[in-house]
């Protein structure tokens, strides 16, 4: 299970695929949706290690990339690789929902489904929390007995 942050300025991730990236493979693509209302969610994240020659993949993301809301997510792992040129319509088959380039240029597009993994995110809906107790959260009760 990963574990993301919104509150982190980068978040790094360790994934054992069940395949292998290819060569050429330049990053990641977590592409699915949060458990609880199926909101949908990308995030591309640079390749730091990850070959045919070591079995697992370390890439890094960025909080911009992340969710806002917190809960747990599946997500589809692919390998992006460089498109080179500019989107054209008849030449790519790359599926609608998963591009992210624009069509007037260069992008990186996914190559192989990688794994499927779930993550929990830490968004930015989750309060953070300096001081545990300040001077008006004292309380009292009383109990009685019988």
């Amino acid at each position: 299970m990963l574990q993301l942050s919104k509150n982190k300025a980068n978040n790094t991730i360790a994934i054992y695929p069940e395949v292998a990236p290819t060569g050429s493979a330049l990053g990641i693509r977590l592409s699915g949706s949060q458990d609880y209302d199926r909101n949908p969610s990308v995030i591309d994240g640079s390749l730091i290690t990850g070959s045919e020659s070591s079995p697992w993949v370390i890439a890094a993301l960025t909080s911009s990339m992340i969710p806002d809301a917190s809960g747990l997510y599946t997500y589809e792992v692919y390998d992006l690789y460089s498109l080179g040129n500019a989107l054209i319509w008849d030449q790519t088959t790359t599926e609608w929902q998963l591009e992210t380039a624009l069509w007037n240029q260069g992008g990186l597009i996914p190559n192989q489904l990688l794994t499927t993994v779930r993550a929990y995110v830490s968004g930015a809906d989750v309060p953070v929390f300096t001081q545990y107790e300040s001077p008006d959260e004292n309380g009292a009760y009383t109990t009685y007995l019988g």
